[in-house]
């Protein structure tokens, strides 16, 4: 017994025609073998000269080797012509060139293996007339390529012996299924979805650089202590571009240089954006110092320098940005707020969650404190797998609107797997996924 694809018929017959063409399919899946598939009532669509039509196949055969057989269905009222058989309906619908309709969905199919949708397999036709005998030949089809009422016993028989018996390529068979089942072999295009993420994310985000702006204190200290992906660098962003248009005089500082980097190429030109290592650099190299990298405690060195002469600078800035304070000394926070005007604002970013070295927390005394817990870039899987496994000190509130993938673990152990091929193994299913 023959596949049947649907296997439910698609609705109830409304005509007679109906259930004429749901006997030659009972016929079919009855009588052919069981490695064929057989489709009906198929809608299809093509492009013409920049117009689509429009049309449906009765029955698709499909052989094991993945050879197709189109079979048009006639029951009803024929009209016989000396050039062609006509399919009227009795004012209906307009009436049908059978021969026309056969060539076109072949034609049709044809086209679309040469456009590379298909693999290259035997296309043929095959014309039902269950309710009609042929009295005579036409020249617009082959009585060979008929079954009439007289040939329907043996119908499942003509249907095979219409399949050529050549080889096709192993993948033919599930790619001519996958057509005929309209199953788009697609992938993600993970660059747009990671364009439309950052998009969304960025959005959502945009909360702290709302709100905190408009908070007024004293003291003019905020302390924002917010977990990664709840916009904080949104928030620097953009309490610099505002400075830069009121004409002040802004900073911000952080302590790892690709954030600087980052940042340094999306605010305003007239505000600097630095390190912390790199204004004492800076510092060191005014005051004529040449400086030897190859020494391994340089930085420690114009560090406590920076330290030690803080309490020369002058006040110039109106707005300081210290972000990563998790990873900075308080004494360092110290120096660089010695820049800081009596009447300027300064805003101390950080996340515990993200701290990389020993280093005592410190506190600004009457400071306003704004804590977030929101994380509106990673995914929520990633969110929920962070708390399952209690990765973060306070729970993180998923706000992402993607929710994208359980993530992957790569385990290594010192004589098993080394962590440069844990690595190596989380790249490569990176790559697979089409990220770049």
């Amino acid at each position: 017994m023959a596949r049947i694809h649907p296997s439910a018929p698609l609705h109830a017959p409304l005509t007679a025609g109906d259930y004429r063409e749901r006997d030659v399919l009972r016929m079919l899946g009855d009588g052919l073998p069981a490695d064929f598939d057989v489709f009906h009532n198929l809608p299809w669509s093509s492009m013409h000269q920049g117009q689509q039509h429009f049309g449906e196949l009765d029955l698709v055969v499909i052989s094991p080797l993945g050879h197709i057989l189109l079979l048009e269905v006639k029951a009803g009222a024929i009209e016989e012509t000396t050039q062609s058989l006509i399919k009227t309906y009795g004012g209906i619908h307009k009436d049908k060139n059978i021969g026309h309709q056969i060539r076109r969905q072949h034609s049709t199919l044809k086209d679309r293996m040469s456009q590379g949708e298909l693999p290259n397999v035997h296309v043929g036709t095959l014309l039902v007339l269950p309710d009609h005998t042929i009295r005579s030949a036409v020249l617009a089809y082959p009585r060979e390529r008929v079954v009439d009422a007289a040939d329907m016993p043996t119908l499942c028989q003509r249907v095979l012996q219409t399949f050529p018996g050549t080889d096709t390529a192993s993948t033919a068979r599930q790619r001519v299924l996958d057509f005929f089942s309209n199953r788009f072999a697609v992938m993600p295009d993970v660059s747009t979805h990671i364009g439309q993420v950052v998009q969304a994310s960025t959005h959502l985000a945009s909360g702290l650089a709302d709100w905190v702006p408009k908070i007024s204190h004293t003291s003019n200290l905020f302390v924002i202590e917010a977990t990664a992906g709840s916009g904080k660098t949104q928030l620097a962003l953009h309490l610099l571009q505002t400075a830069a248009k009121q004409k002040q005089r802004a900073c911000y500082v952080c302590y790892n240089k690709p954030l600087a980097d980052h940042l340094a190429k999306l605010a305003p030109a007239a505000v600097e954006v630095t390190t912390f290592h790199q204004l004492c650099r800076d510092w060191a190299e005014r005051q004529g110092q040449e400086i030897d990298f190859s020494d391994t405690k340089v930085f420690d060195r114009i560090a406590q320098q920076y330290v030690d002469a803080c309490e020369q600078f002058t006040q110039s800035l109106d707005l300081l940005i210290i972000d990563e304070s998790q990873d900075f000394e308080q004494e360092w926070a110290h120096a660089v707020n010695q820049k800081l005007k009596n009447s300027g604002k300064l805003y101390v970013m950080g996340d515990g969650g993200q701290q990389l070295y020993s280093r005592e927390a410190f506190d600004l005394e009457d400071a306003v404190h704004i804590r977030c817990m929101d994380n509106f870039r990673s995914p929520r899987k990633v969110v929920n797998t962070i708390n399952t496994l209690g990765l973060s000190k306070e729970r993180v509130i998923a706000r992402s609107a993607y929710v994208g993938e359980t993530p992957h673990f790569y385990t290594y152990a010192q004589g098993e797997v080394s962590s440069l091929t844990a690595i190596n193994q989380c790249f490569k299913q990176l790559w697979e996924d089409g990220y770049q």
